[in-house]
């Protein structure tokens, strides 16, 4: 990541503060290069080429320098294809947004989570139910980060029992719940259940909004455990947004 010669990638806006007069410090969710923080030097000014394109939730496609950790931004071209979410849509990409800038590591690529970033806001802009696309997001975020949720089998490696009903224990796995009883990991558990037959649907790739609805507790847990331990302020939004 050191090499000094111009990389090219495509890349979204995660967020962007001012730096000195006329730049800004973008800090760019890369394909192949991951976080990356970069300085867009006079993209500030009123006729800069970069201060049109630089805006979150568009596809670019991008060239950088330098062998600091910030490099230089030398072009940002946008892509196409893409309208920006809107409405209630648009706080469910921002929390996108939050979720990757306190996850992610600086240059630590997952090409397959940007894949699933870029379908989920087009599910947001498409119209897609938000739950749904908010709760996949999570899903695969968690398992890019390493804290997924095995769908096939439960902490004691057995196949999940449509039947039954489970709670979620961190870092162990699914166990079976009988009236809440979680065999004695009731601190490491999520105190809600989750139906086999969900789990099993989704296991097949069967997401449905009753699946969304029944995983949101265990991803909520999850990810203040394991991603925003201080909390997230686009969630909070969302959640009000969602009452309404």
């Amino acid at each position: 990541m050191n090499n000094p010669r111009f990389n090219a990638d495509f890349a979204y806006v995660l967020h962007s503060v001012p730096y000195k007069e006329t730049s800004l410090i973008v800090e760019l969710f890369c394909r192949e290069h991951g976080r990356l923080p970069v300085v867009a030097k006079g993209a500030k000014r009123p006729y800069s080429g970069l201060r049109a394109v630089l805006v979150s939730f568009q596809p670019l496609q991008v060239r950088f320098s330098g062998k600091s950790e910030v490099k230089t931004l030398s072009h940002a071209e946008w892509m196409g294809g893409l309208m920006a979410p809107d409405g209630k849509a648009l706080f469910a990409a921002y929390y996108l947004n939050e979720l990757l800038m306190r996850g992610l590591s600086r240059e630590d690529a997952h090409p397959e989570l940007f894949d699933l970033y870029q379908d989920t806001l087009m599910g947001l802009v498409g119209g897609e139910d938000m739950n749904l696309c908010v709760r996949r997001f999570e899903v695969g975020l968690l398992q890019a980060f390493g804290y997924g949720l095995d769908w096939q089998n439960d902490a004691q490696g057995r196949e999940i029992d449509t039947s039954r009903d489970y709670v979620w224990v961190d870092q162990v796995g699914w166990t079976p719940s009988s009236g809440g009883d979680v065999n004695g990991l009731q601190n490491a558990a999520v105190d809600y259940s989750v139906q086999g037959l969900l789990i099993a649907q989704i296991q097949q790739g069967q997401w449905s909004k009753v699946a969304a609805s029944a995983l949101k507790p265990v991803t909520r847990k999850l990810l203040l455990t394991h991603v925003a331990p201080n909390g997230l302020m686009s969630r909070v939004w969302m959640e009000h947004l969602l009452r309404a």
